[in-house]
């Protein structure tokens, strides 16, 4: 999935093991997803939030994606800030 290589590209895991990187993943994937999601339906019109939270409901991954790439050209400038984001955050947190 070109979201989690993105991730352990932007994170500068791709040297760590596979295990390592599964388990980092795992921590932050979904917290990234739900930071950017948050962040796009604010920009949303409630006819397009609705049908976004119809697609999420109905686990519909792919019609998501085409979605929010059509709605989002630069939506993947959009997944990078967040992720820098939480990189931010985490290094404020355990002080390095």
């Amino acid at each position: 999935m070109i979201f989690k290589e993105t991730l352990i590209k932007r994170l500068q895991l791709e040297n760590a093991s596979k295990k390592e990187q599964l388990a980092i993943l795992e921590k932050t994937a979904d917290l990234v997803m739900d930071k950017t999601l948050i962040r796009l339906m604010k920009e949303m019109s409630e006819e397009e939030a609705k049908q976004m939270n119809d697609l999420l409901n109905d686990q519909k991954e792919k019609e998501v994606a085409i979605f929010l790439y059509k709605k989002f050209p630069n939506i993947n400038d959009i997944f990078d800030e967040e992720i820098e984001n939480i990189k931010e955050e985490l290094v404020k947190q355990n002080g390095k």
